[in-house]
């Protein structure tokens, strides 16, 4: 394992002030010198571990082109049908290997107890997105069965679900107005859930919007595919996607997660290169946002998971390959050590979903389970 030095972890602590301060809205916890070189020695323990696995992987990819080769042209004729999909296109791994370290912070917009879906659009607007995530386990270098992913991000003009009426030093424009994205609109109250806020930079939530979050599980290959919308910005951020793998985890019989009865092994952010983001930000409804736009190159975040060999670029496959306006696939593989136990910080939890959506995601899940039963290894 690579030692940390006092100087290295003291630059270390002078980075994360930095992109304290260029996150406007959101709050994040400056670590003593200590706390901040056992992450990194543990962040480099699961590196090596990860590296281990790079056979694997490998092989993992070449399996996926020579599918991905075979089965284009019959992709190509489906491509409308496949944004309401359920099913993986594929079922083993897909790309490359993510591993980002726990420190990348879940964020002050993560909400507790969203919906168990595959599909978490709830009619926003924006080009469809169907992410393949690969999970694998680094400890055993095989992909992970039964792992549930979760979730979430901000809309195509920047605001998160549960916050759509923050001011201008969180997302929500000069005036805090939400516009005329549908979800954004006056949105109810907190219901009667925890107390919003609390430790670790949670924001008070402002409604109960329920739009881009939700979470599904890995079949026997260790593969989940969700259908969301390409992510847009907001002030201080570039384009990104939270994500959280859980095991042990408990679905309730509403169709809600419980996000804290399980074991939480990986916090992380997705990415997507600014060649891409050039071309989708063009577009309607994200060319109508009033948020300042931040690169790839000046997030200090995305500096932060993809150093040291770290890498959380989704791989991006036009869904049909002469128009960018009929969305994307997206391949990922995360690399998680099963060995871990990471801590959810925020206090908010989801309160007051609508019955329709608490229905459709439960019957999903119970659709699921029986078909799981039938079919273990699917």
């Amino acid at each position: 394992m690579k030692a940390v030095t006092l100087l290295s972890v003291l630059g270390q602590v002078a980075l994360l002030t930095l992109n304290a301060d260029a996150h406007p809205g959101e709050e994040h916890e400056v670590l003593t010198p200590y706390e901040l070189a056992k992450r990194y020695a543990a962040r480099d323990l699961r590196h090596n571990k990860a590296k281990r696995c790079a056979p694997h992987i490998a092989r993992f990819e070449s399996a996926r082109k020579a599918k991905r080769s075979l089965q284009l042209k019959k992709r190509q004729d489906v491509a409308t049908a496949t944004a309401s999909a359920v099913t993986p296109h594929y079922t083993t791994i897909q790309s490359t290997t993510c591993v980002t370290a726990p420190e990348v912070t879940e964020g002050p917009y993560y909400v507790n107890n969203e919906l168990i879906r595959q599909d978490i659009r709830d009619e926003q607007p924006g080009l469809p997105l169907i992410l393949d995530l690969g999970i694998m386990d680094t400890t055993t270098c095989s992909p992970l069965s039964d792992a549930l992913v979760e979730l979430w991000h901000c809309n195509t003009t920047g605001y998160y679900a549960g916050f759509t009426g923050l001011t201008s030093t969180t997302p929500g424009g000069d005036d805090g107005a939400p516009g005329d994205i549908p979800g954004n609109g006056t949105a109810p109250g907190n219901g009667t859930g925890p107390p919003p806020g609390g430790p670790g930079g949670s924001q008070d939530m402002t409604d109960q919007e329920t739009f881009l979050r939700g979470a599904w599980v890995t079949g026997g290959g260790g593969v989940v595919e969700m259908t969301s919308v390409y992510p847009g910005y907001y002030t201080g951020r570039t384009a990104h996607i939270h994500l959280m793998v859980h095991t042990n985890y408990t679905v309730n019989s509403n169709g809600t997660i419980s996000s804290h009865a399980g074991t939480l092994l990986h916090i992380g952010q997705l990415f997507f290169d600014d060649a891409v983001n050039d071309q989708v930000f063009a577009l309607s409804p994200y060319n109508t946002s009033q948020q300042s736009r931040t690169r790839n190159d000046e997030d200090g975040i995305l500096s932060q998971q993809n150093s040291d060999g770290y890498s959380g670029f989704v791989s991006l496959e036009q869904i049909d390959p002469n128009s960018i306006e009929a969305g994307f696939y997206g391949y990922l593989t995360v690399g998680v050590d099963t060995s871990a136990d990471q801590t959810i910080a925020s206090t908010n939890y989801a309160s007051g979903i609508p019955e329709d959506l608490l229905l459709s995601a439960s019957s999903a899940w119970s659709e699921f389970q029986e078909t799981a039963e039938a079919s273990p290894t699917a």
